[in-house]
């Protein structure tokens, strides 16, 4: 029987397949009982991999590309499968990305570090040679519990940043899913503040803790949220931006990049407040000029006026 209990994930089926398979096809015949023993699985669960491993192939899917696994009373047989008839050869760009991609994975909190894993690094690893990859992976503070809670249940409470009101705010959230986009951590998360489905950047979180309350855990399909894809409504600066300052285009949705005969560029971005702009362009300086929208073209110089005063009555208190 196996270990766990309740349904077994997509994943642990997968990786048992992939290890079965290949076992299998040495054998090509092999009892119900025997195999089920071997990999520690009742034979309805061993019965059901194999079904689903039947219905593997290539288009157009006709027999002649499905996986030949089929029962026959109380034994298991294989046919010959060109799937698993040779090892996988790499080329040396395929080997170099998926070192690249482990490397990354190692430092990603939950990540299953198997002996497999570390036994096809060591080897990658030794073709390729030692300090080939280097991969630093931000881990924002919180990275860790969120990634827990997203895989347990837990629900977590937060305090919360908001750039653009400069504001803090206490939440309670299931966490949904956990995703990387242009260099920040985010989650996806149920927010009983606003009792709608939120997208939280990690790095913002200002305190977690877990609060000993469960719910079932729902695998959502992580699909990267296009950041203010309608502009409707919302405030739109236009930038031109000099290339050294070409972070802001790697960093922010932008909603139009162009590019100038100097070589600068001029971009288009949703303004989510004067603050949030201003602290952009306080980071960009001179190597950022707001062209459109007079009533956002004066907020450098209205900010930096307030941070003097701010220095000023600080320096004379």
């Amino acid at each position: 029987m196996s270990g766990t209990r309740g349904p077994r994930s997509a994943e642990a089926r997968v990786k048992g397949l992939l290890v079965m398979l290949p076992w299998l096809m040495k054998r090509e015949k092999v009892k119900i009982s025997d195999m089920a023993a071997q990999f520690s699985l009742s034979e309805a669960d061993l019965i059901e991999d194999l079904e689903l491993a039947a219905m593997c192939g290539l288009p157009p899917y006709t027999p002649l590309e499905l996986t030949e696994v089929y029962i026959d009373e109380d034994y298991v047989l294989v046919g010959p499968n060109k799937y698993f008839e040779r090892r996988l050869e790499l080329t040396a760009s395929e080997a170099f990305g998926l070192s690249l991609l482990a490397a990354a994975a190692e430092d990603v909190p939950g990540f299953s570090r198997d002996k497999e894993l570390k036994s096809a690094l060591k080897k990658l690893r030794k073709v390729l040679g030692e300090g080939v990859v280097d991969v630093d992976v931000e881990a924002p503070e919180f990275l860790e519990i969120v990634t827990e809670c997203a895989t347990s249940g837990e629900r977590l409470d937060i305090v919360y940043w908001t750039p653009g009101r400069n504001e803090e705010s206490r939440r309670r959230i299931t966490v949904r899913s956990v995703f990387t986009d242009k260099g920040h951590w985010y989650v996806s998360a149920d927010d009983d503040a606003s009792g709608s489905s939120r997208h939280f950047r990690v790095d913002r979180i200002r305190a977690g803790e877990k609060t000993g309350e469960f719910v079932a855990v729902r695998v959502d399909n992580v699909t990267i949220p296009t950041w203010f894809a309608n502009a409707e409504g919302k405030t739109v600066a236009v930038l031109e931006i000099e290339p050294r300052a070409s972070w802001i285009v790697e960093t922010y949705p932008c909603q139009k990049v162009e590019e100038l005969d100097n070589g600068n560029m001029r971009v288009e971005l949703v303004v989510t407040s004067e603050h949030w702009l201003s602290r952009l362009l306080l980071r960009g300086g001179d190597a950022v000029k707001v062209i459109s929208r007079e009533t956002l073209v004066d907020v450098r110089r209205r900010v930096a006026k307030e941070m003097l005063a701010l220095y000023e009555s600080k320096s004379s208190s």
